[in-house]
C-alpha cells in the first residue's frame, strides 16, 4: 500500500476541512476535526501546505475488576477502549530554477489507544451491545512518530532525476496482559520435589486453579496481584533513493534506474513487571519465590538489575541495512504491444545483540548476538497488449525476496514441553530469507463507458517460508523457515453505470494459500510442524491468534444521485463479506504439532454500512450508519495459556464496533 499526501502547489490555492461526530450503541461518542490549506507564497517560486487533524474514537468496552466478588458490576473504567490521534504535516515546494525543484516536509503523528479492544465472553452480552473486558490491567498503546523528508527533482533534456531522503523516528509501547500469562504459567510450573506445584491447593481456602475458563481465582491476601507486561519499540530509520527516469513518456523505449539505501535501527524491550511475585508464592505455596525459581544447580534466580521488578525481560538492539540497485525498461514492440523488464539486486546485513533474564527463565541472565548477510536478485517481466483504447491485456512474472532476521529468545522453562515435541532444544536464533515466484495474467476492459472491469488470475510459489510457529502449550511464537507453499486465486472489480444517476461497484476474490509439503525440525518428530495442505495463517499476538485468508471475499456498493431542494444529493450502501475458512491452519490440524484443541475456525462475517449526503456549494453534509445490522460475529480470539488444561481456558474475543450513527461535514475550496 502506498500512502500519497496532497502536495503543495506553486500556482493554485486550495483548502480542505473535515469534521465528524458519531455515536456507538452501548458506547460513547466519537469525533474528529481537521483542516488543510496550501498554495503559492511567492508565485511560481515557493509554495507551502499545512494540515492538522485530531480524532477521538469513543470506547464501547467496559473494563472490570476480575477479582471482585461480582466482576460484572465492578467496573473500573467505562468505555475503556477509546483512542486519540493527533496528526500534523507541513510541506513546502521551492522552484530553485527551471530545472530543479525542492520539496521538504515533516509529518508528525501521536496516537494512543487507552485500552485493548478485546472482551471476555463470560461477562459480556454482545446481542445487547454489552461488552466487558476483565483483563486485570489496562493495556494502553502510546505510539508517536515523526518523519522529516526531502525530495529533490531535476528535469533535463534526456532524463529526470529524483532524490528522496527521509528519517523515520518512532516510539511505541505495546504489550500483553502479564497477569493472565503469569497465572497460567505459574499454576502448573513444576517446582523442586520438596515443594508442591502451584496447581495444588497447598493452603486452606486456596481455590484451584488460579485461572480457568470461569475467570481468576486468587487467595484473598493477593487478590490485588497484578503483573503488567510492556513491549517498548524504538525505530530509527534512514532511507535514501536516487532515481533516473527517461524524460519522454511517448518514446519507443522508456526507462528507470537508481540506487536505494536504508539503515534501520531498532531497540526492543519486553518486560513482565512482577513486583508481587513473592507475595503470590507466599500466599499459594507458603514459601518465598527464591525457593521455587531456581537454576539447574538449585540456586535461586533473583531479579536482575536494572530490571529489578521483572520476572522476565528481553532487551534487543538490532540493525538492518540494505543497499540495492534497480532498473526497469519498457519497449514498444508495436503501437499496441509493450514489453517491460525490471531487475533489482540488493545486499542486506542484519545484526543484533540481546540480553534476557528474570526468575521465569530458571537460569542466570543470558546474552546473545549474531549477524546475517544475504544478497538477492529479483527480476520482473511484463507483456501488455492494448487491443484498443478500451481493452488492455497483460501477463507478468516477478520474483520477490524477504530478508532473513533473528528471533526473540523464547524462555526455555515456558516452552520446554513444546521444544521436546518439536525435537529441538531451543527456538532457532535466526531465520533465512524466503522468496516467491509470482505469475499473473489479467485484463482491464471498458464497455461503452458503462461497465469497467479489471480482472486477474494469479499463481504464486512460496519457497523457504518465514512461518510463525505457535507452540500449543506456551503460546510464545517464533519464526522458522518451514517448507513450501502455493497461493493461487482470482479477483475481479467492476464499476457499472446502470443509469446516469445510479451506479454500482462490485469486487470478488478467491484465495487458496496452502502448504505443499510437510515440514519438520527433526526427522524424529512423529508429526510435522505444518502438514501438507495446511492453510497459511497470520502471526499470533495479543490482538488475536491470527487466521488464514478467507477463501472468498465479496464487496458491493450502490449509489444513487439525485436533486433535493435544489441541491445535489446521494444515498449509498456498502457491504463487505468474508467467507469462513475452508482449510485448517497448523494450529487446528490434528496432524500438525502446533495443534491446540482450543483453536476453532472463525465464522463468516458481513459488514453493512449506509450513507447519504447533500452538497451546499463548497460544503457537503453526510450522515451515515456503520454496521447497520449490528453484527457481532467474531473477527478473532485468543485464550490464556494453562499447561494441560485442554479447552478449560479463559477466552478473549474480538468483533466489529457496534452499530454507529454519525454525521460528516466536508469543506473543499
Amino acid at each position: 500500500m502506498r500512502y500519497i499526501t496532497a502536495q503543495p502547489s506553486l500556482t493554485k490555492t486550495s483548502a480542505y476541512g473535515r469534521a465528524e461526530i458519531s455515536y456507538t450503541q452501548g458506547g460513547e461518542p466519537s469525533y474528529e476535526a481537521g483542516y488543510a490549506q496550501g498554495g503559492p507564497i511567492v508565485d511560481d517560486t515557493f509554495g507551502a501546505r499545512a494540515s492538522i487533524w485530531y480524532r477521538r474514537d469513543g470506547g464501547w468496552i467496559d473494563r472490570v475488576d476480575p477479582t471482585a466478588a461480582d466482576p460484572q458490576s465492578a467496573v473500573v473504567d467505562h468505555n475503556a477502549n477509546y483512542g486519540e490521534t493527533l496528526l500534523v504535516r507541513l510541506a513546502g515546494i521551492w522552484k530553485a530554477s527551471d530545472q530543479w525543484t525542492v520539496t521538504p516536509s515533516i509529518f508528525y503523528q501521536n496516537r494512543e489507544e487507552h485500552d485493548i479492544s478485546n472482551y471476555w465472553p463470560i461477562y459480556s452480552n454482545p446481542g445487547s451491545d454489552q461488552y466487558v473486558n476483565g483483563d486485570p490491567t489496562a493495556h494502553s498503546v502510546p505510539d508517536k512518530f515523526y518523519l522529516p523528508a526531502l525530495k529533490i527533482e531535476g528535469d533535463f533534456d534526456a532524463f529526470r532525476v529524483i532524490s528522496n531522503t527521509s528519517y523515520f523516528h518512532r516510539k511505541e509501547t505495546t504489550g500483553y496482559d502479564g497477569t493472565l500469562y503469569n497465572l497460567g504459567f505459574y499454576q502448573s510450573q513444576p517446582t523442586p520435589p520438596a515443594l508442591p506445584v502451584f496447581a495444588l491447593p497447598f493452603l486452606p481456602g486456596v481455590q484451584f486453579p488460579l485461572l480457568d475458563a470461569s475467570g481468576i481465582h486468587l487467595p484473598a491476601s493477593v487478590a490485588n496481584y497484578r503483573s503488567p507486561a510492556t513491549v517498548d519499540n524504538i525505530q530509527q530509520n534512514i532511507t535514501e533513493e536516487v532515481r533516473l527516469l527517461s524524460s519522454d513518456p511517448t518514446a519507443k523505449f522508456i526507462w528507470t534506474t537508481g540506487v536505494f539505501f536504508s539503515s534501520d535501527r531498532q531497540t526492543y524491550l519486553e518486560q513482565i513487571h512482577d513486583p508481587m511475585l513473592n507475595d503470590l508464592t507466599m500466599a499459594v505455596e507458603g514459601v518465598p519465590y527464591t525457593d521455587i525459581f531456581t537454576d539447574e544447580n538449585g540456586d535461586p534466580v533473583p531479579y536482575v538489575a536494572p530490571f529489578s521488578a521483572d520476572s522476565y525481560f528481553l532487551n534487543i538492539h538490532a540493525r538492518d541495512q540494505q543497499l540495492a540497485w534497480f532498473g526497469e525498461g519498457t519497449y514498444s514492440i508495436t503501437d499496441t504491444l509493450k514489453a517491460t523488464v525490471g531487475l533489482r539486486y540488493s545486499r542486506t546485513e542484519y545484526s543484533f545483540n540481546t540480553l534476557t533474564g528474570g526468575p521465569q527463565l530458571f537460569q542466570a541472565p543470558a546474552a546473545n548476538s549474531g549477524d546475517k548477510k544475504e544478497n538477492s536478485f529479483t527480476p520482473k517481466v511484463n507483456l501488455s497488449y492494448q487491443m484498443d483504447p478500451n481493452n488492455l491485456f497483460y501477463a507478468t512474472y516477478a520474483k520477490g525476496f524477504r530478508p532473513g532476521g533473528a528471533n526473540n529468545p523464547v524462555p526455555q522453562a515456558a516452552c520446554a514441553a513444546d521444544f521436546q515435541s518439536f525435537g529441538i532444544t531451543a527456538s532457532p536464533a535466526t531465520y533465512n530469507s524466503d522468496t516467491v515466484d509470482s505469475y499473473e495474467i489479467g485484463a482491464k476492459n471498458n464497455f461503452a463507458n458503462r461497465v469497467r472491469i479489471a480482472s486477474s488470475i494469479y499463481y504464486i510459489q512460496w519457497h523457504n517460508i518465514q512461518q510463525t510457529v505457535v507452540p500449543p502449550i506456551c503460546q510464545i511464537s517464533f519464526i522458522a523457515n518451514l517448507g513450501q507453499a502455493v497461493a493461487k486465486g482470482a479477483d475481479i472489480q467492476a464499476e457499472i453505470a446502470v443509469t446516469a444517476a445510479f451506479t454500482a461497484e462490485f469486487s470478488a476474490g478467491y484465495t487458496e494459500a496452502r502448504y505443499t509439503q510437510d515440514s519438520r525440525f527433526s526427522p524424529a518428530q512423529p508429526n510435522p510442524i505444518v502438514a501438507s495442505g495446511d492453510a497459511i495463517s497470520g502471526q499470533s499476538s495479543e490482538g488475536g491468534f491470527g487466521k488464514p485468508a478467507p477463501p472468498y471475499t465479496l464487496s458491493a456498493g450502490v449509489e444513487y444521485k439525485f436533486t433535493a431542494f435544489d441541491h445535489e444529493s446521494f444515498v449509498r450502501a456498502d457491504d463487505e463479506y468474508q467467507a469462513r475458512g475452508k482449510w485448517l491452519p497448523p494450529g487446528q490440524d490434528p496432524n500438525a504439532l502446533q495443534f491446540d484443541p482450543a483453536n476453532f475456525t472463525l465464522p463468516s462475517t458481513n459488514f453493512l454500512s449506509v450513507r447519504a449526503g447533500m452538497h451546499f456549494g463548497e460544503l457537503s453534509v453526510e450522515t451515515f450508519i456503520d454496521n447497520l445490522t449490528d453484527t457481532h460475529a467474531l473477527t478473532d480470539y485468543n485464550f490464556t495459556i494453562d499447561y494441560g488444561a485442554g479447552n478449560n481456558r479463559l477466552m478473549r474475543d474480538y468483533t466489529f464496533r457496534p452499530r454507529t450513527f454519525g454525521v460528516t461535514f466536508i469543506y473543499r475550496r
